[in-house]
């Protein structure tokens, strides 16, 4: 019984010779251009008087059952009788990058594994160098934006982040939502400076920079002072995860502080009936289960500024939850803020000199719920690659690793 079968090679404009096993037990396709001519390098015009043909070149092509596969031809060459000298221009196929090693379907099905992956374990898997997989992701992944795919950019989001945990060699991350969900990258600057974040603002085209209606940041002054000058028609909105994790800090400060203090003055059975109120204490009191309101319960007993602080960062959280104009959101905050001085939380003090500082561009965030949560979400997806890759900290690397990781699949699907 026969059990051998045919599966067509896929490569258009060729046809195949002879198939063969090399020493090392891959296989070895021949192949020849059924194409007549190709363009003149030089003058640009279609020339079909054929000179010979050069070396033979051998390219690695898609694996067949886990077996390498390589497709071995010979380049046609064409001389032009239009240009002075008549010089030769050899014959480029659809499936083939000149000087490449590889064939085009190979080193898009590289890629689709490099996705969520490292360098070094595609390579370990495909018995590659580390340098080809590198130099695949060179040829065909941009290290910047391409602004012809963009129309028009409504919201810009803006933040940093440290490549190396405890420097301060921080990075700045551009990124704008996609409708009707996900994240397009479209910078990583090398440094957080004013300058730095001016400079990319001002290459944008200005059929696109007229399009942005906001941009969305932390509290970073030079972030805001970029934005205001090189974008003045766009609103600048706080985000709210910031400002969250500032009054949220504020609150656990204070539990800090108390816990420590009630550590020293209650009997070791007292305290014993407080002790693990830390995550209780950092969830929404929504979201507590019984035993968890119990023990806050028993904590607010023996720490009513505890109470206090936590109540406050609750009620500033429903101000965010509810549907406020931003006039309205001023006002609810100014009277979050009075009572927050009148309770005497010291711990307090920071953020509500955050809140004078930055009230108007926090309260943007209510205009159409605007906010740059898509922005840490996209951190997150940085600081993965981070882990992923052992440490990463060429930023044109870093933007071809997360433009991969985005539109790999979409980019580079078989078809």
């Amino acid at each position: 019984m026969d059990n051998s079968i045919r599966i067509p090679l896929d490569l258009p404009d060729v046809r195949v010779l002879d198939v063969s096993k090399t020493d090392q037990g891959a296989w070895l396709i021949r192949v020849e251009s059924t194409l007549n001519g190709t363009q003149c390098h030089q003058c640009g015009r279609q020339i079909t008087h054929c000179h010979g043909v050069e070396s033979a070149i051998r390219l690695r092509h898609l694996p067949l059952f886990e077996t390498p596969v390589f497709i071995e031809f010979c380049p046609k060459r064409y001389r032009c009788p239009f240009c002075e000298g008549m010089p030769t221009t050899t014959q480029q196929l659809s499936w083939h990058e000149l000087r490449s090693p590889n064939t085009k379907p190979y080193e898009q099905w590289l890629l689709r594994m490099l996705i969520n992956s490292t360098v070094a374990d595609v390579a370990r898997k495909l018995t590659i160098s580390e340098e080809t997989v590198a130099g695949v992701l060179k040829r065909w992944v941009p290290s910047q934006v391409n602004w012809d795919e963009f129309d028009q950019i409504e919201v810009v989001g803006i933040d940093e982040m440290a490549l190396k945990r405890g420097h301060r060699d921080y990075i700045t991350l551009v990124s704008v939502p996609l409708m009707p969900s996900g994240v397009e990258i479209i910078a990583i600057l090398a440094d957080r400076k004013k300058q730095t974040v001016v400079n990319f603002f001002s290459s944008i085209p200005s059929r696109l920079k007229g399009s942005i209606q906001r941009v969305c940041t932390d509290m970073y002054q030079g972030f805001v002072a970029a934005a205001e000058e090189q974008l003045p028609a766009a609103k600048i909105v706080v985000d709210r995860f910031h400002v969250t994790q500032a009054y949220r800090g504020c609150a656990d400060t204070v539990r800090k502080h108390e816990v420590k203090r009630l550590k020293q003055e209650l009997s070791t059975a007292e305290y014993q009936q407080i002790k693990g109120a830390m995550w209780p204490f950092r969830k929404a009191s929504d979201d507590l289960n019984d035993d968890e309101r119990a023990l806050l319960e028993r904590l607010f007993t023996y720490s009513p500024k505890l109470e206090k602080a936590y109540t406050l960062r609750e009620e500033l959280t429903e101000i965010f939850e509810r549907d406020y104009t931003k006039v309205g959101a001023k006002c609810a905050i100014r009277a979050w803020c009075k009572r927050v001085r009148k309770s005497g939380l010291d711990e307090f003090e920071s953020f509500l000199g955050t809140v004078d500082t930055w009230l108007d561009k926090i309260t943007n965030y209510f205009l159409e719920g605007w906010s740059s949560g898509f922005v840490e979400g996209f951190n997150n997806r940085v600081k993965v690659l981070k882990r992923r890759c052992y440490g990463i900290f060429d930023v044109d690397r870093i933007f071809q690793r997360l433009t991969l990781d985005i539109n790999g699949y979409e980019r580079f699907s078989y078809t």
